[in-house]
């Protein structure tokens, strides 16, 4: 297993080095991903102002009820990030059990005291805001696998314990998640562990397992829930109930067809008119496709995609310079961004069942602002650590 991985990472840098030589000096891993994140904050806050003020008008009265709300997101994910920037590594990585608990008890309160929306509880409110737990725990499990493979190094690579242990706290923690329910956060939080698992050097005959379970669990759990399956038909066909089952869908793949190539122009979208329900949330792209076209969406995925492989990057030369388990935990945020553009992008597009996974940076969503801001902020703190080879020289497989 950990050849394969090895072998996939070092044709993905054959190329990256073969093209090296051509790029401008100034074009780091660490610039392109600033760029990127700036560009898709830029295009986001414009896009839910567009998005959101014919909802905002009917619901609240104030077409700038959630532009003003975005706009304080914006202002509190930038004083998280900067606090973030200047945690040192190893506190986080020296706390991931109180961290685990700390996600466990903010789980656990949501389930107590949370805020039902649409059928699921998954907001705590605090002063008006809304805080969504299983944002947090993305974060924090994350960097909790990262400690845990090089901790537990030599159980994950030549021990089933090692995947015991691990497959304790994931049960635990998305269990929790379940109980609101939220299958997307859930997908998302088991296959980046499992992903940062398989990079550690974990056995073919563990992954294969571990894999298996998960999907074995994912379709136990759309099957036997009647929403859930219900989604999953519909999404193949939204036709076929357009006023029911997929009529989100059905709305969002006419918001495509209307922006063609260049789109209808920012502002004049007709589904954001309260025929596409809040637009500006996890359908933001289809308003983007409506207002902008092919061309639009194209821009958006392409600097999502360059800041995923920025990280990507950035966590390989964390890896080549000994820094294991700041390495891993770049290698599992890459992993979460990119399974979000994946599953919003083919839930928008009728390619996915509807899943509630915002677009990083893009969608409207406090508490997935905040957190996505944590992770690039993590990030740039692994580029700026670990420049220079590790004196401690641990050992790594790649």
């Amino acid at each position: 297993m950990a050849g394969l991985a090895q072998t996939t990472i070092s044709k993905i840098n054959q190329v990256y080095d073969r093209w090296l030589p051509k790029v401008p000096a100034e074009i780091t891993p660490r610039n392109v991903l600033i760029f990127c994140v700036i560009s898709l904050l830029c295009i986001g806050t414009v896009m839910v102002a567009s998005a959101s003020m014919p909802y905002a008008e009917r619901m609240h009265e104030n077409e700038f009820h959630y532009v003003i709300r975005h706009a304080i997101s914006i202002v509190v994910a930038l004083v998280a990030a900067v606090i973030t920037y200047r945690v040192s590594l190893n506190i986080w990585f020296n706390n991931t059990f109180p961290l685990w608990l700390i996600t466990i008890g903010l789980l656990l309160a949501v389930l107590l005291v949370g805020t039902e929306v649409n059928g699921s509880t998954r907001w705590i409110r605090v002063g008006g805001f809304t805080l969504q737990a299983t944002e947090v725990a993305k974060v924090m499990m994350t960097i909790f696998t990262a400690d845990y493979v090089v901790r537990r190094a030599e159980e994950v690579r030549n021990n089933v314990k090692g995947l015991i242990r691990l497959g304790v706290v994931m049960l635990l923690t998305v269990g929790l998640i379940i109980a609101e329910p939220d299958l997307g956060a859930t997908v998302v939080i088991a296959v980046s562990m499992l992903g940062v698992f398989f990079l550690a050097g974990a056995p073919m005959i563990q992954f294969g397992f571990a894999f298996g379970a998960i999907l074995i669990a994912f379709v136990f759990l759309i099957v036997f829930e009647p929403y859930r399956y219900e989604r999953l038909m519909s999404f193949s066909n939204p036709w076929a109930d357009p006023l029911g089952s997929g009529y989100q869908l059905s709305n969002a793949l006419m918001a495509f067809g209307r922006g063609e190539w260049f789109g209808v122009g920012l502002g004049h979208s007709i589904q954001k008119m309260s025929y596409l329900p809040e637009a500006h949330t996890d359908f933001m792209l289809a308003i983007l496709g409506e207002e902008f076209g092919f061309f639009g969406i194209s821009t958006v995925l392409v600097l999502s995609f360059a800041m995923v492989i920025s990280c990507i990057k950035i966590g390989q030369r964390a890896l080549n310079h000994q820094y294991l388990r700041a390495g891993y935990l770049a290698y599992g945020i890459s992993i979460i961004f990119l399974l979000q553009i994946l599953v919003n992008a083919g839930m928008n597009m009728g390619m996915l069942p509807t899943k509630g996974l915002t677009l990083p940076f893009i969608s409207y969503g406090g508490s997935s602002l905040i957190m996505c801001a944590v992770m690039i902020s993590l990030i740039l703190k692994i580029d700026a650590s670990t420049k220079v080879a590790n004196p401690s020289r641990e050992e790594s497989s790649f």
